[in-house]
């Protein structure tokens, strides 16, 4: 079936013989190689100025593609004009399925997050089923290709629900789960002999402690970062239960329970381990220096940020896995584990400096007023199991101190853990006025340009704040995504304003697929799913720079972003880094993972949480279509 023709109308002026060209200008140390020539016989050659979601579009999703001319930053050299005319052709045949205009956006204005000035050329229209790719007759250019049908992400929410399986800690990666050439031994088994911190000679100190993901690239592991992640792991499963069947290729694959619970439940099985008897969970776990591969380890004093950040994931499991007759047990284990360390927070004095430093890396100390939403939030979910008004008092007390409350929007931050909010909404005996606050904060924010702008906002069609380009930013721009399916879900808003919050959360998924300022996939080596260009360095402990891996991690991972305020400089190996920091913020990244003083792991380092974020909004958009 082919798609009706659009009428023909000049957007812009035709291309340039430059524009025609191959690219010859040099791209700096570590940039993200450019996409440009033949790379498949028989086709067009490709150029990366024409961006689409290389994995596709759901049948119903608009479609956009984003037509660039860098004007500022690193690729300024690989100048771009789209003709008047683009089409849409399917590959197995040539045949042009679509035409229409390519517009300018804004006029021909600037963009200033990236420095391109740019183009849209909407092929939303086109429903049919198959394998396509934009072509621009001037320049005889292509996109790259595209799939169009109902399963388009299934096998990319497969690979990056599996990089927690590469994340696991005490394990031993073998065939069939692990995939060649990713076989590799156990590591930090020495996590069986954990010690005190404060006793780091006295054996009687040790627990067991192995087992759970590397937090990141680095192998510590901290309850308190468990807050976002296992929330929006969860309720991914929640809202889209379809999605997570019982073929991930992980070892549990294949025993009847779907495999992201499966794989969650290795997480949870280490967190059991962190809670003491009296129901305290200690801060954190990890390494006092970086001696070896066999360097002892250590675990932190208990903490009630930890505590309380633990009762919340405990409470919230018990309340999924019990819906499991094989789990039943586990789930019952969960919600007394819960309960015993909601009598601990409130019984013991609230600590908040708890981590020292002396393990390394991150502060896994919480702040009072980060704890007073957890408290909120926990509560929901023991509401949920019990019923009990003490819990629902610290609901009604603590709720309304969350960002997505407290805040002129749906704070991007603490989304994931937050989402407990909404889930209040179908609570029995849930307190009207809370419901009605909670609603109204995401009917407001959807209407709210530092929420949900128009897509006309942004060049890339995937508005963030300027301040959210960070040191993890991929994190806030999958929040922006699911939290607009909230807003959708939960807001009461119109029709209009339902499918235009749907259209931003598809908008942001794109945005990870393929469309910005790279014209690559933001995700570790998805070429075999479908990506023409992605990712192929992070900074990770066992895939690193100096592993045999340094360029080939496993697929699926989430990089770090944008970074405006990366701080890394020049150090004794090859290679200039100050270019970054010079670039327009949504192009302030390089696909590299060298070590200090580079810094790379500011820009390139995976995290759980950065992951689970990004799982959240793909099975989202995946359920929303």
């Amino acid at each position: 079936m082919v798609a009706p023709l659009f009428a023909l109308t000049a957007a812009c002026a035709l291309a340039s013989v430059s524009a025609c060209a191959p690219q010859t200008t040099s791209y700096p140390s570590f940039a993200v190689p450019r996409l440009d020539g033949v790379t498949i016989a028989g086709l067009p050659a490709v150029t990366g100025r024409i961006h689409v979601d290389q994995f596709g579009y759901l049948p119903g999703q608009s479609k956009v593609a984003v037509i660039t001319d860098p004007v500022t930053g690193y690729n300024a050299g690989d100048a771009y004009t789209p003709g008047n005319v683009l089409e849409v052709k399917r590959r197995k045949d040539g045949k042009t399925v679509l035409r229409g205009p390519a517009k300018a956006w804004k006029a021909g204005a600037v963009h200033e997050d990236s420095g391109d000035r740019g183009w849209w050329f909407d092929f939303s229209p086109l429903k049919e089923k198959g394998e396509f790719y934009v072509f621009d007759p001037s320049t005889k250019r292509r996109s790259p290709l595209f799939r169009i049908g109902d399963d388009v992400y299934r096998d990319v929410l497969r690979a990056a629900v599996k990089t927690y399986f590469y994340q696991r800690l005490s394990w031993r990666f073998e065939a069939p789960s692990a995939e060649k050439p990713w076989l590799l031994p156990s590591y930090m088994d020495q996590d069986r002999k954990a010690r005190a911190l404060w006793a780091k000679n006295d054996p009687s100190t040790e627990r067991d402690l192995s087992g759970g993901w590397m937090d990141a690239g680095d192998t510590n592991k901290y309850p308190p970062f468990n807050a976002d992640v296992l929330s929006s792991l969860l309720y991914a499963y929640r809202d889209n239960p379809k999605a997570f069947t019982d073929d991930f290729g992980i070892p549990e694959s294949g025993n009847g329970l779907p495999d992201l619970l499966d794989e969650v439940k290795y997480q949870y099985d280490w967190l059991v381990k962190m809670q003491d008897a009296d129901g305290g969970v200690f801060v954190k776990m990890g390494d006092v220096d970086n001696s070896g591969p066999t360097r002892p380890r250590y675990y932190g004093p208990k903490c009630t940020g930890a505590t309380i950040t633990t009762v919340m994931n405990f409470a919230h499991a018990a309340r999924v896995y019990s819906r499991f007759p094989k789990w039943k047990a586990f789930a019952d284990g969960l919600r007394a584990r819960a309960e015993k360390g909601w009598r601990y927070y409130h019984s013991h004095p609230q600590t908040v400096r708890s981590d020292t430093g002396e393990i390394r890396a991150g502060n896994a100390s919480r702040s009072a007023e980060d704890q007073d939403r957890l408290e909120g939030m926990a509560g929901i979910h023991l509401f949920a199991l019990t019923g009990k008004k003490e819990y629902h008092d610290a609901v009604l007390k603590q709720a309304g101190k969350t960002r997505q409350l407290s805040e002129g929007i749906w704070s991007p931050y603490e989304t994931g853990m937050t989402e407990a909010l909404t889930d209040y909404l179908s609570l029995p005996n849930a307190d009207p006025a809370l419901c009605g606050r909670i609603r109204r904060q995401l009917r407001d924010s959807a209407r709210n340009d530092r929420f949900s702008p128009s897509a006309e906002a942004d060049l890339y069609r995937a508005w963030m704040n300027p301040e959210a380009y960070h040191w993890g930013s991929n994190t806030v721009r999958a929040s922006f995504g699911f939290g607009a399916l909230l807003a959708a879900q939960h807001g009461g808003v119109a029709p209009e304003d339902r499918e235009r919050l749907r259209t931003r959360a598809s908008d942001l998924l794109h945005s990870f697929h393929g469309v910005n300022p790279f014209s690559a996939v933001l995700l570790t080596n998805m070429e075999r799913y479908g990506a023409a260009l992605s990712m192929k360095r992070i900074w990770h402990e066992r895939f690193n720079y100096d592993t045999p891996f340094a360029a080939n991690p496993p697929p699926g991972y989430v990089v770090g972003g944008a970074n405006q305020s990366y701080g890394g400089s020049k150090g004794n190996r090859a290679g200039e880094v100050d270019w970054i920091r010079t670039q327009p913020r949504a192009k302030a990244y390089a696909d590299f993972n060298e070590p200090w003083p580079m810094n790379s792991w500011e820009l390139t380092e995976n995290a759980i949480y950065y992951q689970a974020a990004y799982v959240r909004l793909l099975a989202g958009v995946m359920k929303a279509r």
